[in-house]
């Protein structure tokens, strides 16, 4: 499959890049991204990989649009208030590129419907619920699953790509607690806009440089501060402790 010639003009300017050859374009093209939770991060990273040539997208999430969203989730307007933000995601990202074929979830993914995971190369988590973050990277442990962890508080970003393959290390790994005991949240320490689009647009490159194999990306957690914009790659090890370590 390729592009249309209207996809062409629209990523022309990258499409001349180096990296983007066309086999490299034809990975872009056949990529298939599921993204849980439209939010502060989730809004950027969609527009980005889709602005990018990203055409098959999953979307998750079961919330509705408030106006304390909008000022870090692009995606959205005052117009959109009470309806479902995986569908004003899809329909505002459809204008970017018409041909994107893009499945919107107006649920929040549970046990009972996190099968759908299976048909994505890489899963990306913005969902700011530390249980579903375990829940989905249990399931990429257990299903050899590409998986990449995003969150932003405050000013703070934290960032990883999990391949889930031969000896794994995984998110258990690096924060082994089980319990969401007092864990800061954007409604109570508050956050940076500009912290989540950055984390968004990292995000993203990430994605791409996984794709493409332009980087390695895999178990290097970036820690970036967006107000001092200091970033620091630490490369992970699998924790001989993990409670996934037999899954």
């Amino acid at each position: 499959m390729t592009y249309s010639d209207l996809e062409y003009d629209i990523f022309s300017r990258q499409f001349i890049l180096q990296n983007f050859d066309q086999k490299n374009i034809h990975k872009l093209h056949d990529a298939k991204i599921t993204i849980v939770g439209l939010g502060g991060i989730g809004c950027p990273l969609s527009q980005y990989l889709v602005s990018s040539g990203l055409k098959h997208l999953t979307l998750f999430d079961g919330d509705r649009i408030e106006k304390t969203n909008l000022g870090r989730q692009i995606l959205y307007s005052l117009d959109d208030i009470d309806k479902y933000k995986s569908i004003c995601a899809k329909n505002r990202l459809l204008k970017t590129n018409p041909y994107c074929k893009i499945t919107a979830y107006s649920e929040n993914l549970t046990e009972k419907n996190i099968n759908v995971l299976l048909d994505a190369d890489i899963i990306i988590d913005t969902s700011d619920d530390w249980q579903l973050s375990k829940l989905i990277n249990a399931f990429c442990v257990k299903n050899s699953l590409q998986y990449i962890f995003s969150s932003a508080i405050n000013n703070n970003i934290q960032i990883c790509l999990f391949k889930n393959q031969i000896n794994h290390t995984c998110l258990n790994c690096v924060f082994p607690n089980d319990q969401d005991v007092e864990l800061a949240r954007c409604d109570t320490v508050g956050i940076s806009s500009i912290c989540a689009g950055i984390a968004g647009l990292i995000t993203a490159q990430k994605t791409i440089n996984t794709i493409l194999k332009i980087n390695n990306e895999n178990n290097i957690l970036s820690l970036i501060n967006s107000e001092n914009l200091s970033i620091s790659n630490i490369k992970i090890k699998n924790n001989a402790d993990c409670a996934l370590n037999n899954s």
